[in-house]
């Protein structure tokens, strides 16, 4: 697309052009006839003169109070706190340059501005601050309103402006398209006085109106991920993600087994339905029957979930109520459910993964090892609810809480009155609580030798006896026990049972500790950046700052990490973290980092494994959040533009 007036040999020739211009504007303020160098102003005059607008005006209508104003911006506060942003930075570059920086609604009005106090007088006379209406049946041809009329970006040169009181201007805007629904929700605009041409103006708002749609479509995927992460990836029956054309755009395992689905697919499709939009829904929440023929022409009992943010429908949630499946299927979808919060690329991690996985269709008993924060319940969840006790408790119990004289009633319960403040009905304790499930001892290293005989005799008898009780009550549950203790040194020194040992380590895992795997952290660093940032958009995070986090030795592991990022959401003031915006024992000259004449060469080399572990699933997931824009795909990545490139390349996606 080309615009006539971004490259011009002189400011001579500018006002020579705008000399012509004014000629051609009162030979149609006479009679009505148009003549203009191009078809955009020429169609847009012909508007002007059906709106009858006056072409002597010399200020925009003002439409909004403050008050109706507060209460706009209210109303559509949820984009705008993306663009002010972009305004600030914006304004910051052209800061010295005598530019007016407008932002509108849809419908013309102005709702926020950005300018020096030198330009704010000259604007005010012609009421180009917020409040005004800059739609062309207002204020006639002007860059707001014709780009909001013709749908495209626009850039409107002195007197080819419909209104006399803009002549002295050059304007240039492009709007902001909701990126889901494709809908306008707001325009862009650069002006400046014409004896000072922007060649740059339109460009710019280009630019800036592209990354203003590309966050929008992040915090859009983050709120839908965050709103629906509950219901699709625990959920017991086949959920799909739709969007507002009525195509898949994500699904959970159980979905994808038992109904051969695949994103990209139409519902329509995949149901035998007519239905073209999810607005031809008038029955959300409310049970459908259906034939779906990808389950092999089953019948489903289907229900619709909408999804709405800003009071736009993006989509809908489709939940099917049973769907008969073979049980291998079933099983294999189960087993995937929680594998996602295992965040790894490490081999080693994986190889355990795996294990994990195996170790869930056996009811042995299972010890974790590794360092505090490492994720030793997760793995604990994970083989749980893989396992056939899904559906049954899961009961943590950390060990080392628990008072010494209160260890017994809690994990074995105590009858009425067994003691002095037992409660009158008794507590049937931990073990009859996860009959069924699975009993998860964590710090089990910490546990008394006494309270280690009443367990070993659990584990022999498949019974427990309550406190103040004789009869003991038989249990069905499975045992994974976590430790950071090494059990064996223990034994040796005389501070746990060896027979409760052998008891416990028949499937032995040891989890590695973060700084042994650090090509994790940048994959933990954005999963945790997801979950922390409350505006509903994902914050950025520089390479030095990255390179930080890995270069750190991270003694409370991933726990430790989670908290750090924490803070570091707390500091950012730009949706950016920064050196600054990390703990001081992080970047000071006394952080525990790991030696001092490998630093550089282990960062190097877990930033390099982090780089050739970038999978096509996740360069895929990075750049559709982007819209396919490689520099903010490289950010969210935490590496280089040429690395997208690359990896687009050898995966065969276009970017």
């Amino acid at each position: 697309m080309k615009y006539r007036y971004l490259a011009v040999s002189s400011i001579h020739e500018v006002l020579e052009r705008q000399r012509t211009l004014r000629r051609q504007w009162e030979h149609m303020c006479v009679t009505g006839e148009i003549r203009t160098f191009r078809n955009e102003v020429s169609s847009s005059w012909s508007r002007c003169l059906s709106h009858k607008v006056d072409p002597l005006l010399k200020a925009a209508p003002m439409v909004l109070s403050n008050l109706n104003l507060q209460e706009e911006k209210n109303k559509h506060q949820q984009w705008l706190e993306i663009v002010y942003p972009h305004l600030d930075s914006l304004f910051s570059e052209l800061e010295n340059e005598d530019i007016l920086i407008l932002l509108s609604l849809a419908n013309g009005v102005l709702i926020e501005g950005r300018a020096n106090s030198t330009v704010w007088k000259k604007v005010e006379k012609i009421h180009g601050v917020p409040g005004a209406n800059y739609s062309e049946g207002a204020a006639g041809t002007n860059a707001i309103g014709t780009a909001i009329a013709e749908r495209k970006p626009t850039q409107i040169l002195g007197a080819e402006h419909f209104c006399e009181g803009w002549h002295s201007w050059v304007c240039s805007a492009a709007p902001i398209r909701d990126p889901w629904t494709k809908e306008l929700i707001g325009v862009l605009n650069i002006s400046g006085e014409i004896d000072r041409l922007q060649a740059y103006g339109l460009p710019l708002v280009l630019q800036q109106a592209n990354r203003i749609e590309n966050e929008l479509r992040n915090m859009a995927l983050y709120y839908i991920n965050k709103y629906f992460h509950d219901k699709i990836d625990f959920a017991n029956n086949p959920v799909v993600i739709i969007n507002k054309d009525m195509c898949v755009i994500n699904m959970n395992d159980v979905a994808r087994h038992t109904l051969n689905l695949r994103e990209g697919l139409s519902l329509n499709r995949m149901l035998g339905c007519s239905f073209h939009n999810l607005n031809d829904f008038d029955c959300w929440g409310q049970p459908i029957e259906v034939t779906c023929e990808s389950a092999r022409q089953r019948t489903c009992v289907v229900t619709f979930h909408p999804y709405r943010m800003a009071n736009r429908l993006l989509g809908g949630l489709v939940v099917f109520h049973p769907v008969k499946a073979s049980s291998r299927s079933t099983d294999l979808a189960v087993a995937s459910l929680h594998m996602t919060n295992i965040i790894t690329q490490n081999d080693h991690m994986l190889c355990l993964i795996e294990k994990a996985r195996k170790a869930a269709g056996s009811d042995m008993n299972v010890l974790l090892t590794g360092e505090t924060g490492v994720g030793k319940e997760v793995f604990a969840r994970f083989i749980h609810e893989a396992s056939s006790r899904a559906r049954e408790p899961f009961v943590a119990v950390n060990c080392g809480a628990i008072p010494r004289d209160l260890l017994a009633s809690e994990l074995f319960g105590y009858e009425p009155g067994a003691f002095t403040g037992a409660a009158g009905k008794g507590r049937p304790g931990k073990f009859v609580a996860a009959d069924g499930g699975t009993v998860f001892l964590d710090e089990i290293g910490e546990l008394p030798l006494e309270a280690q005989v009443y367990l070993l005799r659990v584990l022999e008898e498949k019974a427990v006896v309550p406190v103040g009780g004789t009869e003991p009550r038989f249990v069905d549950v499975r045992i994974i026990a976590a430790t950071n203790r090494d059990l064996e040194e223990e034994v040796r020194q005389g501070r746990f049972r060896a027979d409760l040992f052998y008891r416990l380590n028949v499937l032995c895992f040891r989890i590695p500790p973060l700084r042994d795997r650090r090509e994790d952290i940048p994959l933990l660093v954005r999963h945790f950046l997801l979950e922390f940032h409350d505006s509903g958009v994902p914050l950025m995070i520089e390479e030095n700052s990255m390179a930080t986090l890995i270069r750190y030795d991270w003694p409370g592991n991933i726990r430790q990490l989670k908290n750090v990022v924490a803070q570091a959401v707390f500091n950012s003031e730009d949706r950016c973290i920064r050196i600054h915006d990390l703990p001081p024992e992080l970047v000071g000259p006394t952080d525990k980092t790991i030696g001092r004449s490998s630093t550089d060469k282990k960062e190097h080399v877990a930033w390099s494994g982090y780089q050739k572990r970038v999978s096509r699933e996740l360069l895929e997931q990075v750049l559709g959040m982007t819209g396919g824009n490689v520099s903010q795909a490289a950010k969210l990545l935490g590496v280089s533009r040429m690395t997208v490139y690359r990896k687009a390349k050898q995966y065969n996606l276009s970017v």
